[in-house]
């Protein structure tokens, strides 16, 4: 799908901005690919290039906002 020097190029983007602390979601790639190549790919293939330039596809855990602290803290200290 990418040519050898457009993936160099996607994983040299990748890594400056990650040195940056600006890190890029599938979404992102996506469009990057869109800009600069005209290639439209889904985002489900975005996450190979990512893992290709040594990235992995990596999502907060959900947290419980309704939680009892109280239950929570004594889940805790049954570790």
């Amino acid at each position: 799908m990418l040519t050898p020097e457009e993936q160099q190029g996607l994983a040299a983007r990748l890594h400056r901005d990650v040195q940056q602390q600006i890190v890029w979601a599938g979404k992102q790639v996506q469009d990057w690919m869109l800009q600069t190549s005209g290639k439209q790919v889904s985002v489900s293939r975005t996450y190979e290039f990512m893992r290709a330039a040594g990235f992995s596809p990596q999502n907060p855990r959900p947290r419980q906002i309704n939680g009892d602290e109280a239950v929570k803290e004594a889940f805790k200290s049954k570790r």
